[in-house]
């Protein structure tokens, strides 16, 4: 009997051991426009550039870190695309539900003089920058404590208008909870790009 519970014990501390030892996760975080039913189709087309990623030193996938006990850390990646690319489809996603025409336009460089070139079909076009969109998550023995920063540059063209507006809108939550759980991480992400979105082109159309 004892002999048995000294084999217990010392699978135990090996197989402690190798947990506390365990690799860096990866964890893949689809990020995307929370949409609601579309509204009634527009005449009015809008053109998308691709929004560009600021961020000073990060990977075009990277989203964050979660930090776990023991000096571990793992990986918040995007799942599919880029984040430059994955705003980019969230502002599209952003317009269709408002019944607008969408379309790809890449040729328009931010400013007034660039209007002029503008297709006449497309009312309004807009681009941007991702300078923050960032998740950082800390693990205790019970509790896990995440931050959440997404800061987006938005240029809107009002091609009628020949005119340029520049908006900035920040969201940078805090949330504390139980352990830790991917799809809320990802919910509560996608639900702070939404809000940012619907601000940025708020009463622009």
């Amino acid at each position: 009997m004892r002999t048995n519970a000294i084999a217990a014990l010392m699978l135990f501390c090996i197989a402690a051991t190798l947990h506390g030892c365990a690799g860096t996760r990866t964890y893949l975080i689809e990020v995307k426009y929370m949409g609601e039913k579309e509204s009634p189709r527009s005449s009015l087309m809008v053109g998308v550039c691709p929004f560009e990623d600021s961020r000073q030193g990060a990977q075009p996938g990277d989203i964050g870190l979660r930090h776990r006990r023991g000096k571990q850390v793992d990986l918040l990646k995007v799942e599919g695309m880029s984040v430059a690319q994955s705003i980019t489809q969230a502002v599209k996603d952003y317009f269709s539900e408002r019944g607008y025409k969408v379309t790809d336009y890449d040729a328009w460089n931010k400013d007034i003089q660039g209007l002029s070139g503008v297709p006449k079909d497309i009312s309004l076009v807009v681009g941007g920058n991702i300078e923050s969109f960032m998740v950082e998550a800390c693990s205790g023995v019970v509790l896990t404590e995440a931050a959440y920063r997404v800061k987006l540059v938005a240029f809107i063209g009002q091609v009628p208008h020949k005119k340029v507006v520049i908006r900035r809108v920040e969201r940078a939550p805090k949330t504390k909870g139980m352990g830790f759980d991917i799809v809320e991480v990802r919910h509560r992400l996608n639900a702070i790009v939404t809000e940012v979105i619907r601000d940025l082109f708020k009463d622009v159309y």
